[in-house]
């Protein structure tokens, strides 16, 4: 277990080569990607690292399981690692947290690199320390607390991205935003998805998260406040995924940051002129991503299940304003329930 928050390298993959093989040394060293992250390796075709023996997983939420931990596990056995190798995660959030999880647990810890390959896992997967894989249809449910030795952000990698792909990573940073920079929401306000300057979005959205994170690394007060649209999101994302329809995590998000943000203007913690704001700048970015069919009564029986509860009461991170949000406010089950049937039958 690391917990020690690494060094973020901005910049050209190909022009890290004496950093990358400054972490390699003379020890063992693999990569894990993904179905569409195995691609990116042509990314990086002269340096060290292309080199280095891969495991390609299987793609998509419905694969961030046990089974593919198994997976990367064997593969680390079969080639011998010890706890001094090395791991390079190359992709998305899944591959972050999946293969983050893995490493961690692998003969209690080896050391891991992020290299993301989306926007998403840029802004947030990767920061942070968290690793998790789903579990009984719970996201992240399963998890430790360890960081990467270091994160090299290359935005080149978004050529690589389907459009939807990038501007679901968006919904981060529009959280980043509500919760402590109402400069970026102004900014984010008048963009499109086209006119959007990711260098400047991706930096300023890292720099609020690593902030949040040195003050609170295990989550037990101040990093509550990125759980903003987490709660009600996750739970879209689980429902979806039973019923066999799953959407981009950034668009669940997105759908939990006006939810919850509803829920705060009913229970009289954010102005209505506010909930509005972000309902319409939401809707207006996402566009037809985050018109959801979803079923109030399952949403709140697996928001029951959400490892941030502590009580029989439902553990919420809220909006008071744009730049402001307030953590551990707890909502009757009941009351939840009336809400979220009450915001379905309006939407």
């Amino acid at each position: 277990m690391n917990l020690i928050l690494p060094k973020i390298v901005y910049g050209h993959l190909n022009e890290q080569e004496n950093a990358i093989k400054s972490l390699i040394k003379n020890r063992k060293a693999f990569i894990v990607v993904d179905d569409n992250t195995v691609k990116c390796r042509e990314n990086f075709i002269s340096s060290a690292l292309y080199k280095l023996p891969y495991l390609v997983l299987n793609e998509g939420e419905k694969n961030k399981s046990i089974n593919q931990v198994f997976k990367i596990w064997d593969f680390l056995n079969l080639h011998n690692a010890t706890r001094k190798d090395i791991v390079f995660l190359l992709g998305g959030g899944i591959i972050c947290d999946l293969g983050a999880f893995a490493a961690s647990t692998y003969k209690r810890g080896l050391d891991f690199v992020h290299i993301p390959t989306s926007l998403l896992a840029m802004v947030d997967a990767s920061i942070g320390g968290k690793t998790g894989i789903n579990f009984c249809n719970l996201k992240n449910n399963i998890g430790t607390f360890s960081h990467p030795i270091k994160i090299f952000v290359d935005v080149e990698f978004l050529k690589t991205l389907p459009k939807k792909e990038i501007f679901s990573g968006m919904a981060e940073v529009f959280k980043h935003a509500i919760i402590s920079d109402q400069n970026l929401w102004e900014y984010l306000k008048t963009k499109t998805q086209n006119k959007t300057d990711y260098k400047f979005v991706i930096k300023r959205s890292i720099d609020l998260k690593v902030e949040v994170v040195k003050k609170d690394i295990f989550e037990t007060n101040l990093r509550k406040c990125l759980n903003l649209g987490h709660t009600i999101g996750h739970a879209i994302e689980s429902y979806l995924l039973e019923k066999n329809k799953p959407t981009l995590h950034g668009f669940a998000i997105a759908k939990g940051l006006i939810i919850e943000s509803f829920i705060a203007y009913k229970i009289n913690i954010l102005p209505k002129e506010v909930f509005l704001e972000i309902k319409t700048i939401l809707n207006k970015f996402f566009e037809g991503n985050i018109n959801f069919i979803i079923n109030a009564n399952r949403i709140c029986e697996i928001v029951k299940g959400d490892k941030k509860n502590t009580s029989e009461k439902i553990n919420f991170t809220l909006p008071q304003d744009i730049g402001k949000v307030v953590i551990n406010k707890e909502i009757d089950f009941h009351k939840l329930k009336s809400l979220i049937t009450e915001f379905i039958e309006n939407d």
